[in-house]
């Protein structure tokens, strides 16, 4: 499987510098060759607060056709903010081994450590197809200031 993969990557590569695209993302030429446009990943952050606690909530949203695999599902790594550790804990991921896709938008909260002043910032990993079979690794990066009000 995973050399069926290098070779077709290797044949967009191909196909995409003798087109002059050399420049576009794989990912770009991908969701073009599946007609699906539009296939993409959305990824919002917000702070959120509860009784004194707060957390950096995530939400990725499926759009034109894309959709999120749930295994490997998502990773959320806390960045050193600009005033230091800001995290409460360490890498959290949100992985459902028992099906293929999720079907609504993920949500996935890394709580904030007490006293942290700054941005909260950290980096989303995730598995996406644009069509079943046409499946690509995500990453982004959320940078939220500490005093953010609930998004």
């Amino acid at each position: 499987m995973k050399a069926r993969l290098a070779a077709l990557l290797l044949l967009l590569e191909s196909a995409a510098a003798a087109d002059g695209r050399t420049a576009e993302p794989l990912g770009s030429l991908l969701r073009e060759l599946a007609g699906e446009g539009a296939a993409r990943i959305r990824v919002e952050g917000w702070i959120e607060r509860d009784e004194g606690s707060r957390a950096l909530a995530v939400r990725l949203v499926p759009e034109g056709g894309a959709r999120l695999v749930a295994d490997p599902g998502v990773q959320l790594v806390p960045l050193p903010g600009p005033d230091g550790r800001w995290a409460a804990s360490e890498a959290i991921w949100l992985v459902d081994s028992g099906r293929s896709y999720f079907e609504e938008p993920v949500e996935i909260r890394l709580p904030v450590a007490e006293g942290a002043t700054g941005s909260a910032e950290a980096e989303v990993a995730y598995g996406w197809c644009v069509v079943e079979r046409i499946c690509l690794f995500g990453t982004a990066t959320v940078s939220v200031p500490l005093e953010a009000s609930d998004g």
